[in-house]
């Protein structure tokens, strides 16, 4: 398609990394992710706890979303208060 596909994914397993092609990029996080991105597809579901605790409330903060290109967009898929 003539893009470049970065993604986060905390829960990714070491032998799951291992079968990604060579040419992946190892991101810092979702701080790194919103820098670098032009769409942002959110694909998460609602934990009703902290990220601290394992949930996904608040996941998404004010902080993060200023990290975020001008131009960038976000898909929002997630169910729930991200």
């Amino acid at each position: 398609l003539g893009m470049d596909v970065i993604g986060y994914d905390p829960g990714m397993t070491i032998e799951s990394a291992l079968k990604l092609p060579r040419e992946t990029q190892i991101l810092g996080g979702m701080k790194a992710v919103f820098a670098q991105a032009d769409y942002i597809s959110l694909n998460i579901p609602f934990i009703n706890k902290s990220p601290e605790e394992g949930g996904t409330r608040g996941i998404i903060s004010a902080e993060l979303l200023a990290e975020m290109k001008s131009d960038a967009s976000i898909l929002n898929f997630a169910r729930g208060e991200l």
